[in-house]
């Protein structure tokens, strides 16, 4: 076992982010005798790594032995998933303009997306999530993992990993539907993991690609449209400027602390949001968070 300790900018509130973590995305994680895990990979071999607090610093103990490239790798996802590198003080300045935005995040602060590990994994999550209640979602990439994911022993327990781009690309259409995806869905997922496995789209290589360049390339794709990019840019790469506001959450969000009388329409919501450019993202997040408490 070794251990990964990282200092995050601050400010960085473990509990909040935690907090929201656990509420809205369980799949990969687990919780045992009160310590929360998650299921990573590096350099293709699959880990458990265990994530604490210890004032300043996160920290993070890997289970089974690793090589110096795997604790590179599962260090760099880590620094990248926990957002530890963000200065949030400038979105908390900007949001103190804003008479309604700013309250909320204050009541927040510190708090931090967590991105996921891969940008496969974060594109696959968000095609299942589309136009779907987040339970069932995540209902839907639990029954994906089992299916398709290899599992990794952890203290006599198998846990199950979130499945590399082959191992989708080897199941059928009717694999799928018969877990309760649509057969558009299933075809769209396993579609699109057969272009990655096959080495047509190198998704990793888009993080040194502009927000335009990002969206030019997937939105041609089957299954990909406008709100999925966005997420992808904001939970896969933790773009800062990003506006889904197509999102029925940010909507409901917005109609709440901006006390409209009417949930407003995607147009209303771009145009509500330039003021918090460029830190539509967070400013979003927040928001998010706002409504999804509990």
């Amino acid at each position: 076992m070794e251990m990964l300790q990282i200092r995050p900018r601050s400010p960085f509130s473990f509990e909040r982010t935690i907090r929201r973590l656990v509420h809205v995305q369980k799949s990969g994680y687990f919780v045992r005798e009160g310590k929360l895990y998650r299921t990573l990979r590096a350099k293709g071999r699959p880990f458990v790594v265990e994530l604490g607090w210890q004032e300043p610093s996160l920290f993070f103990r890997i289970h089974g032995a690793v090589t110096p490239g795997e604790r590179r790798e599962l260090e760099e996802q880590l620094r990248r998933m926990f957002s530890v590198d963000v200065d949030l003080l400038p979105f908390y300045r900007h949001a103190d303009r804003d008479d309604r935005l700013g309250p909320v995040v204050r009541e927040r602060e510190g708090l931090r997306p967590v991105l996921d590990p891969s940008l496969y994994e974060c594109l696959i999550k968000t095609i299942i999530s589309q136009q779907l209640h987040l339970s069932f979602a995540g209902t839907l990439v639990d029954r994906l993992m089992a299916l398709a994911g290899e599992r990794v022993d952890f203290e006599g327990e198998a846990v199950r990993v979130f499945p590399t781009p082959e191992q989708v690309a080897a199941l059928s259409y009717d694999d799928l539907t018969r877990l309760q995806f649509n057969r558009r869905k299933a075809e769209y997922i396993i579609d699109l993991s057969r272009i990655v496995a096959e080495g047509r789209l190198d998704l990793e290589g888009l993080r040194r690609r502009s927000d335009e360049e990002v969206m030019e390339t997937l939105l041609p794709l089957r299954g990909i449209g406008r709100w999925t990019v966005e997420c992808l840019l904001l939970f896969g790469m933790g773009r800062p400027d990003l506006l889904p506001a197509a999102d029925i959450g940010l909507r409901r969000a917005v109609q709440r602390v901006y006390g409209l009388p009417e949930r407003p329409g995607e147009e209303e919501v771009r145009r509500i949001g330039e003021a918090w450019a460029p830190w539509r993202s967070y400013a979003t997040f927040y928001l998010w968070d706002a409504i999804t408490e509990g």
